[in-house]
């Protein structure tokens, strides 16, 4: 079985160089409009989803049987929310339709031992800051639940802010060892109904960014996030990547009802001159064959 899933990741990747990225080929669904949490930071409660009616699973497979007969590649799916754990029986239907899936929860839940899903674990900075970012008293329990599950490919993501922007390298230390998939690093992105003084300046997010490169050489393995990638999340380079969303332009992005979410998986009122979200950063970097010929040959020679 892992020689399989290790052939298709080749297969994938050889199709993604040769051809880039097929349109429709990666998306997001809002598993639920319910949480458990409300956090400071979250795009998904920025709007009002309390008359909201969740697509019943039956629905749901009925859409992802029209998306495969339609021809879309059904290469990965990205499982948000809302806390989308909330509706693990959904996940665990749908899954199957992905050749790869990515959970995005906030680690309060029980975690299935599902095969070939990756677990992304919101963790915005260290306790205090994290405590002030999310809610008291979780945290803990939070790292409880990863510590629990050596054999789960868990990722800890952490969005910078004003609060989280001096947790940094010690969130890499405290989580860097227990976490498998590594640690993946966004910048918050401002949206209409949060609180605006979260977004860090642009300089602020340079020096960040040169930082994490440092702590990628001091901890080698650990920072789960290209150099290319980062260096497209620059000031300079921002702009270029977000008016030519990769996101908007090749992927899907449904909400909690089944119908299709507004230019990407954060909905219409997000800043895009301002994003700081990695996902089309990455898109970028995957989508230019001399970006991933020099993170090959990075790779081979380090």
């Amino acid at each position: 079985m892992n020689l399989r899933r290790t052939m298709g990741k080749v297969r994938d990747f050889s199709r993604l160089f040769l051809f880039g990225l097929p349109k429709n080929s990666i998306g997001s669904i809002d598993v639920t409009n319910r949480c458990n949490l409300r956090c400071e930071h979250c795009y998904f409660f920025a709007e009002d989803h309390d008359n909201e009616r969740e697509l019943s699973i039956e629905k749901w497979i009925e859409k992802l049987e029209a998306m495969k007969a339609d021809g879309h590649p059904m290469m990965l799916c990205t499982w948000v929310g809302g806390e989308p754990m909330v509706r693990k029986q959904l996940i665990d239907v749908g899954r199957h339709y992905f050749r790869h899936n990515t959970i995005v929860t906030n680690g309060t839940m029980e975690l299935p031992n599902w095969p070939n899903c990756t677990w992304v674990i919101s963790i915005d900075g260290t306790e205090e800051a994290f405590s002030r970012m999310r809610a008291p008293g979780i945290y803990q329990k939070i790292k409880q639940n990863v510590l629990d599950h050596p054999e789960l490919n868990i990722q800890i993501s952490c969005v910078l802010t004003s609060i989280t922007k001096d947790c940094v390298e010690d969130l890499v230390k405290e989580w860097g060892p227990i976490a498998r998939g590594g640690i993946i690093f966004d910048f918050f992105t401002p949206v209409t109904g949060l609180d605006e003084s979260l977004w860090l300046e642009w300089p602020t997010r340079d020096r960040l960014i040169d930082q994490i490169l440092a702590l990628k050489q001091t901890y080698p393995g650990v920072i789960n996030m290209l150099d290319s990638t980062l260096e497209l999340m620059r000031s300079r380079n921002a702009k270029q990547v977000t008016d030519n969303c990769e996101f908007r332009l090749k992927a899907f992005a449904f909400g909690p009802t089944g119908e299709p979410k507004g230019k990407c998986m954060m909905g219409d009122n997000a800043d895009c001159d301002r994003c700081g979200c990695v996902v089309p950063f990455h898109m970028a970097t995957l989508s230019n064959r001399r970006l991933m010929i020099k993170e090959t040959v990075k790779r081979l020679t380090a």
